[in-house]
């Protein structure tokens, strides 16, 4: 049987599938945090730069306008030698720079409804619209698959999941999935590179290890937090700065592990919830907090934060992801993963805006929508090439994640 797909035809549904999109954006969790690294929200062109951007998301539209499927984003490490002093020569004594590249991929997304496959399903359910209802029902699914595939999916692993589900990266070496490098365990600290650096299999055994030690003890709490702050490498995230001048980490937990914090005796002691809700009316970034303690504004999502667990090697969110459901199953699971956002924790790089097709066949007898787009995000991992697959030089100083025991709780 013959199948025909086109583009809508006129301007109208260019303009509602782009409107789609930043609509979308307030329907899932990561939503808000998303800034584009143009002062327009459109592809760069010689008039719109980018430029530096104060958000734990950055979109970076450089595809969009040249061919490609990966950008790579560079670092300039911190100069770390001693300065000449005095009569001491300068000349032979100059430090080389060294250049870390983080990657951001993309890959093809799309998906479809069928809202009529013959007159008869179309009158058997006229009073349902359908048809009129294909768009709002496709970007349910888009924020879902955002929320799921995309962001989190990254944070955990390191790229989004039709970037590493997909072979067509299968010839780049760093495209691979792999555990976060600055993991905190409650109980046992942070997990350490004895074993092997972050991206060798050592290193993730050292995970699993870490995550099947966790104890129902060891649970988020104040303690932590305190801890957690004062932590040298945390304290290299860059925090989001606020309108009064003052610097926050991003905390994300799961539910459960909110509940815990607020059982803390001494959390609930000093706990700042009015200032959440003042701060919050100049600072679009904390509307959603619940709490700002230790330095951290401390969110709640039970879909961006995902169990973990040693499946023979650490797992986050589901063990087998059938569809998007799949992320909605954590019932018996006591293990979670919260995560420390700062600045450019994440990067999505865009390939091309979003498109609504339409499939029509058999004499107008089936009808189907659409909408596809060219996108990607991945973790903001800098890698020194010249340091081959080992990740001794590896820089992320952009966020981390922190596991503890969250039961579901009983009542």
């Amino acid at each position: 049987m013959a199948l025909y797909d086109h583009d809508f035809s006129g301007n109208y549904p260019v303009v509602a599938a782009q409107k789609m999109v930043f609509e979308t954006l307030k329907e899932f969790f990561w939503g808000p945090f998303a800034k584009f690294n143009t002062p327009k929200e459109s592809p760069i062109s010689k008039n719109n730069r980018p430029r530096p951007i104060n958000s734990p998301i950055v979109i970076h539209w450089e595809l969009t306008r040249k061919s490609g499927d990966i950008i790579e984003i560079p670092m300039h490490r911190q100069l770390k030698q001693l300065p000449q002093t005095g009569k001491q020569q300068l000349a032979g004594h100059e430090e080389r720079p060294n250049i870390n590249f983080a990657l951001a991929a993309i890959m093809l997304q799309r998906h479809a409804e069928l809202p009529k496959d013959s007159d008869l399903s179309e009158h058997s359910q006229k009073d349902m619209r359908l048809i009129e209802n294909a768009r709002p029902a496709l970007m349910s699914h888009y924020a879902r698959s955002e929320e799921y595939l995309g962001a989190s999916y990254a944070m955990y692993y390191g790229w989004s999941w039709g970037v590493l589900n997909d072979n067509w990266f299968s010839g780049e070496t760093k495209i691979a999935a792999s555990s976060h490098p600055h993991i905190y365990v409650a109980g046992s600290g942070k997990v350490g590179y004895g074993g092997g650096y972050p991206g060798t299999a050592g290193y993730e055994t050292a995970v699993a290890a870490a995550i099947a030690g966790v104890g129902a003890t060891d649970v988020m709490d104040a303690a932590f937090l305190q801890a957690l702050k004062a932590d040298p490498q945390v304290r290299k995230i860059p925090p989001i700065m606020i309108k009064n001048g003052n610097p926050l980490r991003l905390l994300v937990c799961h539910p459960w592990q909110i509940v815990t914090l607020e059982n803390d005796s001494t959390f609930r002691g000093v706990v700042e919830k009015a200032m959440v809700q003042q701060l919050a009316k100049d600072n679009p970034f904390l509307i959603a907090a619940k709490y700002i303690y230790a330095g951290f504004a401390i969110f709640e999502s039970d879909t961006a934060v995902w169990p973990c667990r040693d499946n023979s090697g650490p797992e986050f969110g589901p063990g087998t992801i059938s569809d998007l459901d799949s992320f909605e199953d954590y019932s018996s699971d006591t293990v979670f993963a919260a995560m420390v956002l700062g600045s450019n924790a994440l990067f999505k790089a865009m390939g091309s805006p979003m498109a609504f097709k339409r499939r029509t066949d058999d004499y107008g007898q089936l009808h189907g929508v659409a909408y596809q787009i060219i996108h990607g995000y991945s973790r903001s991992d800098f890698w020194n090439r010249d340091d081959g697959s080992t990740g001794q030089y590896l820089k992320n100083d952009r966020s981390c994640l922190a596991i503890t025991y969250a039961a579901a709780p009983s009542y």
